[in-house]
């Protein structure tokens, strides 16, 4: 299950690893059958590396590697089966017997550390530009997920209530009440890799639709707020959500010119 779930997590960035098991030959021997078992749940071929008997506190040590975009291996995920750190660090359970034994311990990084994580998103972005698509962040890591423009100053007040029910939903969403074009406001979005770019103007309000860029398939759709709350819960699935921490009101920010 373990190796299962590293598998998932990052097949939600859209990549695949290459494993390489570093293992004694005494475990390959005792336990060939849990060790093929592994081996045909990847799917591919995995590179052993025979390591001597006793030199590690692990008897397998499974290192998960995506292929990064200068056609390097990078570990991300983790799996270990530790059998010298419960003497070491005298870790102990009394067994049916009443005799004190020393437990093996599994060590295991499911996405990795916080860095192996973030550089396994960041060289996801690389490789979306590198096949001519927006790069972005997952839209639940993303710091913005729905930025809203109002045509004019008329339209503030109307963002403000989409902005509110957006919110109360658990997503972050902020206003561009700034006074600029249209066109540099937008163009201030994208640089940003915000997911969901939103215009409100009187064409909205009366057709009770966004005009929504949705960064991923680069393309502008009409959408009810009901529609973009469901967007935004199929994109966000799973994940944790965290209120905004900057004023609502990109105005209201500190800015440099």
């Amino acid at each position: 299950e373990i190796h299962e779930k590293i598998y998932e997590e990052i097949g939600k960035l859209g990549r695949d690893y290459v494993s390489i098991y570093n293992i004694t030959r005494s475990f390959l021997e005792e336990n060939k059958d849990y060790v093929l078992e592994l081996v045909k749940r990847e799917g591919k071929p995995v590179l052993l590396h025979f390591v001597p008997e006793g030199k590690y506190y692990w008897v397998i040590n499974i290192e998960y590697n995506i292929i990064d975009q200068l056609g390097r291996p990078r570990e991300i995920g983790t799996f270990q089966i530790d059998v010298g750190n419960a003497k070491r660090f005298g870790i102990t359970f009394t067994d049916e017997n009443g005799e004190k034994k020393y437990p093996v311990i599994i060590h295991t990084a499911i996405i990795g550390s916080v860095e192996r994580y973030i550089y396994a998103v960041l060289d996801t972005a690389v490789a979306m530009e590198s096949e001519g698509k927006p790069p972005m962040l997952p839209v639940w890591l993303s710091p913005i997920q729905v930025r809203l423009i109002p045509v004019g100053e008329e339209h503030v007040e109307k963002c403000l209530e989409i902005a509110e029910v957006l919110s109360k939903k658990g997503f972050r969403v902020d206003i561009d009440d700034r006074k600029e074009s249209i066109s540099k406001r937008i163009r201030d979005a994208e640089t940003r890799w915000i997911p969901y770019i939103a215009v409100m103007g009187n064409k909205e309000i009366k057709e009770g639709k966004l005009s929504v860029r949705i960064r991923e398939k680069g393309q502008v759709e009409k959408l009810s707020i009901e529609e973009l709350i469901k967007l935004l819960k199929e994109r966000t699935a799973g994940f944790p959500r965290r209120e905004l921490t900057l004023p609502m009101l990109v105005s209201s920010r500190p800015g440099y010119r």
